[in-house]
């Protein structure tokens, strides 16, 4: 994939994941930063924790750091996907967001 392909596709997933971390703030204790083109997440509601989203150029990947694990997203033509599942980013960001805060209703 060609860098500006990969730059252009990192900068609307991290986009569309500022977007909705910034609404659920509006009804949870959550602050949202980007900065640097890494998105940083960080609840003081339910666990306190951080969220950190960022492009790994070298590998043409999200890298992801969450609840002390890390994930590793692949780009498709759909958007980025877990490495090894398939899984997408938004539906892994919604499951650790759940398990967060404690709460099976909370969606991005």
């Amino acid at each position: 994939m060609d860098e500006n392909v990969f730059q252009s596709r990192v900068e609307e997933a991290i986009s569309d994941l500022e977007d909705a971390f910034e609404r659920l703030a509006e009804e949870r204790d959550i602050d949202v930063e980007v900065q640097g083109g890494v998105l940083t997440v960080t609840f003081e509601e339910g666990e306190p924790g951080k969220f950190i989203v960022s492009p790994n150029s070298s590998a043409k990947q999200i890298w992801v750091s969450a609840r002390v694990s890390s994930f590793k997203f692949d780009p498709t033509d759909e958007g980025f996907v877990l490495a090894g599942t398939g899984e997408p980013l938004r539906e892994v960001m919604t499951r650790l967001v759940r398990e967060q805060l404690e709460d099976e209703t909370a969606a991005l």
